[in-house]
């Protein structure tokens, strides 16, 4: 429309100044039977312009009065709903065909004829698929609604940025309490708190998340170590007993679950609690709760009696098994007998080579001052996967 009025000016100003720049203004003569009507090219379109002025005006004027009268207002509503109920259905067949782009050009359209806050709904959540957020918040801050639809709101603004939980922790917190349930807003709430740190908020979450299968196996399983992990490291701050009130006040089902029990045995290894550490290793590979080759690949063995006896068990019914004799060198390293790591491990790389039990090998024999035998069991180990 502007360019259409600017190419109009131009054209106009163009007839007048031509005419006046070079001094001959020509003329137009009319003629209507008797009547003639001579005047300047200058002067007949100025006239015309403001004929047409007059007749804009006045039509603005006649339209007007009729949109005043019920009739004129009922003949205008129904045009423009009728244009709504169009660009409503064209935003519908965008939205089946997939085409959030013109599904949202044409629900804009719907809803600047008629300002249905239903219309400014479906924009919401068409703005939302194109990812575009800030304009779907916008979109509920249209519909006059916003209480209601706080949840949206709030799964929005967590999609957009998990950090905007940090200003809206108390409100997050009663929407939870509010949809105990609801799958997005307990997926986005646990990674906002991760990114927060938050891991008290994320333990109560887990079990909802569990159920709800919103996170693969492995990455529940990363999720729970890391949160159990930081709690546990936070209760040694304060004092080992505390440390140990923690572990004993989990149920009997979370400390048989592999992933807290494997934080547990973490935490104790950091505090260089070998004993304690011993019995929740041993314990746990007897139960199942824990898998050797974790604990090997991982580093997690201690050279404590319980774990020694289970291991020694275990060779004397599998004295071939390579997890079991890598098993053996770990701890016969950390017990310093080099010697008997170094046969078993030595043995375990003629059974099942891996690059983690070739680079025990290398430590082992680094430890024994076999610097060459180190070095070639190293280059082993580059050649191994993990």
């Amino acid at each position: 429309m502007r360019f259409a009025l600017t190419l109009i000016i131009l054209l106009i100003a163009g007839l007048l100044i031509g005419p006046l720049w070079s001094g001959n203004t020509g003329y137009i003569l009319i003629s209507l039977g008797q009547w003639t009507i001579e005047t300047s090219i200058v002067a007949a379109i100025i006239i015309l312009t403001l004929l047409i002025l007059v007749l804009r005006l006045l039509l603005t004027g006649i339209r007007r009065v009729i949109r005043g009268t019920s009739w004129g207002m009922s003949w205008f509503g129904r045009r423009r709903e009728a244009k709504a109920g169009d660009a409503y259905t064209d935003a519908l067949e965008a939205l089946l065909q997939g085409d959030y782009v013109l599904a949202s050009r044409n629900i804009n359209r719907c809803y600047q004829l008629g300002k249905d806050q239903q219309d400014a709904l479906l924009a919401a959540y068409i703005a939302a698929q194109l990812g575009d957020l800030k304009q779907a918040q916008d979109w509920l801050n249209k519909t006059g609604r916003t209480d209601d639809f706080r949840l949206a709101e709030m799964l929005f603004s967590l999609r957009a940025d998990p950090a905007n939980a940090s200003s809206r922790i108390t409100e997050l917190a009663g929407l939870l309490k509010q949809y105990p349930h609801h799958p997005q807003l307990v997926k986005l709430a646990i990674l906002s708190y991760r990114n927060l740190h938050k891991y008290r908020e994320i333990s109560d979450l887990l079990p909802t998340a569990a159920q709800l299968n919103l996170f693969s196996a492995t990455e529940l399983a990363e999720l729970t170590e890391q949160t159990y992990l930081a709690l546990m490291l936070a209760a040694a701050k304060l004092s080992l007993p505390s440390l140990r009130q923690y572990w004993q006040s989990l149920s009997k089902e979370q400390r048989a679950t592999t992933a807290i029990r494997t934080a547990y045995l973490q935490t104790l290894i950091k505090l260089e609690q070998s004993t304690a550490a011993d019995k929740i290793a041993a314990r746990g590979l007897k139960r199942g709760q824990l898998e050797l080759a974790d604990l090997l690949q991982r580093q997690l063995l201690v050279a404590g009696t319980e774990l020694r006896e289970w291991l020694q068990q275990q060779l004397k019914q599998h004295p071939d098994d390579a997890l079991l004799l890598q098993a053996l060198g770990q701890m016969a390293y950390l017990s310093k007998d080099y010697s008997l790591a170094q046969r078993a491990l030595r043995k375990a790389t003629e059974l099942a080579p891996s690059q983690r039990v070739w680079f025990d090998l290398a430590q082992t024999y680094d430890a024994l001052g076999d610097t060459n035998a180190a070095l070639r069991a190293y280059r082993e180990g580059l050649q191994h996967s993990s």
